[in-house]
């Protein structure tokens, strides 16, 4: 099983030790189970290396393997320095048991000096070297970054603790990105986290598939990584800001609108549900578990009938959003039980 792997953006200086020759080097990031080593040209995958750090001038060693490699032209691609990745082995003797400690305590200690408004992201992407690439980005950006190689570890990191934006490739293994945000709207705490979806393949098709399912944004690959800082900044701080914040996401297949609604009025919940099929668009505000008007962005009817239009989808997408609607003069005074029983009326009366 991959451990999570949380690096850290850290300039150590790093000697190895290969095939009995000292390189001095610059690690790049840290975590508690390897680390990015600045080098040109890097070793091969699969070398076997010594490892030195001295941090407060003590001398310590561990051996380690390198797990990948990045030469110039492939680093030059990703925006990155050449080098290689290293993972630590297991401790097996005193001097290991050292040098993983001194590892923690460095990593702590860039911790308590970091401000405790740092932004949180979630970044999920099945590629180590995009990871990297985006981890290290983000963190001299300024943000506390979470990641994950596949849909499930997306999940379980977002429910640890609460992220303030998450960047979720498309394509993944175990679930995919699909999956996270549908998965995310089942939680009231995750509803309302913007999700930056990104994928090779960006046809208007894919696109739409995940704005229908909570995307709050698209990113196509190749990106810049100061798009994706840009856009990842924008999205957290305005998550913050929001407070008509996202309560609840889901497809009708999976919950009927009338079960929707009979909860909404038994909760007595305030806000705005909206539902799309297709490119229509419905809008419904309630107050206080009522329904007080409906809109559609293809039928200039009275908010009963459109009522009655959408009562009988049996699929689409639901978002449910917090807050008080903004209107004057309800339309509708008339409990949600009724509704559903005067559709259900009409329903029967036009089967015969």
């Amino acid at each position: 099983m991959r451990r999570r792997n949380n690096r850290v953006a850290m300039n150590l200086p790093v000697e190895l030790i290969a095939g009995g020759k000292k390189l001095r080097a610059v690690s790049q990031d840290l975590s508690p189970y390897g680390m990015f080593i600045r080098l040109s040209p890097p070793l091969p995958v699969g070398t076997v290396v010594q490892l030195v750090l001295s941090p407060n001038g003590q001398r310590l060693v561990t051996t380690g393997q390198v797990t990948h490699s990045l030469t110039e032209v492939e680093a030059k691609t990703l925006g990155r320095f050449p080098g290689v990745g290293v993972v630590f082995r297991d401790p097996v003797r005193p001097a290991d048991e050292q040098f993983a400690d001194a590892v923690v305590r460095l990593l702590e200690s860039h911790a308590s000096n970091q401000p405790n408004a740092r932004l949180r992201i979630v970044v999920a992407d099945p590629e180590t070297r995009v990871l990297e690439r985006l981890s290290t980005a983000l963190d001299h950006a300024g943000f506390n970054v979470a990641t994950a190689t596949n849909g499930m570890e997306a999940i379980g990191a977002c429910l640890s603790k609460t992220p303030d934006v998450v960047l979720v490739e498309r394509d993944m293994p175990v679930v995919d990105g699909l999956h996270v945000l549908q998965e995310m709207g089942r939680h009231p705490e995750l509803a309302a986290v913007p999700v930056m979806m990104m994928s090779v393949e960006s046809t208007d098709l894919v696109r739409l598939q995940a704005f229908q399912l909570g995307a709050m944004d698209f990113i196509p690959k190749p990106f810049t990584v100061l798009e994706v800082i840009l856009r990842a900044r924008r999205w957290a701080r305005a998550s913050q800001r929001d407070t008509e914040r996202v309560l609840l996401r889901g497809t009708l297949q999976e919950l009927a609108l009338s079960s929707l609604l009979t909860m909404f009025e038994q909760e007595r919940k305030s806000g705005q549900l909206a539902l799309t099929r297709n490119h229509t668009v419905v809008w419904i505000d309630f107050v206080a578990g009522k329904i007080v008007r409906a809109r559609s962005s293809d039928h200039e009817a009275d908010s009963r009938s459109i009522l009655m239009i959408v009562l009988d989808w049996k699929e689409g997408f639901f978002e449910l959003s917090a807050g008080i609607p903004n209107i004057e003069v309800a339309e509708l005074d008339t409990s949600v039980t009724h509704l559903l029983l005067e559709h259900a009326r009409r329903a029967d009366e036009a089967a015969r």
